[in-house]
């Protein structure tokens, strides 16, 4: 913040207000707005897993009928709308702190891979009963999934700084 004033043409003294301002309304925080603010980052949090969740149910039917490269196409597309879409939410709470972003970026990608890792090998099996021929390694389609998931993060995070 203090790079984006000076650079607005803010002197240090106002700069230096106002920070205090800010900490100063920080520690007067109504308890309710304070459960609010955490209770928005624990449903982002019940969106991405949730999502990923249905996203990888909604894949199954792919998964069966499309060969190799439509899954990994389909993979990555439904990862990069579910990671904008998070980034959406989370963008305009300014008060996530350094543990919040560590949630978001370590829990629902190990959730999604482990999630595909399930998905992928019950399609496969599904898929030898049936005796087709599309099976897909699960470990490459999650990994799929969560390298396009967390770009749009990390572009977040990066235009952020």
């Amino acid at each position: 913040m203090r790079k984006k004033l000076h650079a607005k043409g803010w002197s240090k003294e106002e700069i230096d207000r106002a920070e205090k301002i800010m900490k100063k309304a920080e520690k007067n925080k109504h308890p309710d707005l304070i459960r609010v603010e955490n209770s928005l980052f624990w449903f982002t949090l019940a969106i991405g897993i949730l999502g990923t969740i249905l996203l990888s149910l909604l894949l199954v039917p792919i998964l069966i009928i499309n060969n190799n490269a439509w899954s990994y196409i389909l993979t990555a597309v439904f990862g990069f709308l579910l990671g904008i879409l998070i980034v959406i939410i989370i963008k305009d709470m300014h008060w996530l702190e350094h543990h919040h972003h560590l949630s978001i970026t370590i829990l629902i990608p190990v959730i999604a891979l482990l999630n595909f890792l399930i998905v992928v090998n019950r399609v496969n099996l599904f898929n030898l009963q049936l005796g087709l021929s599309n099976f897909h390694n699960p470990a490459v389609i999650g990994m799929i999934y969560l390298v396009c998931f967390v770009i749009p993060y990390i572009i977040f995070l990066y235009s952020k700084r």
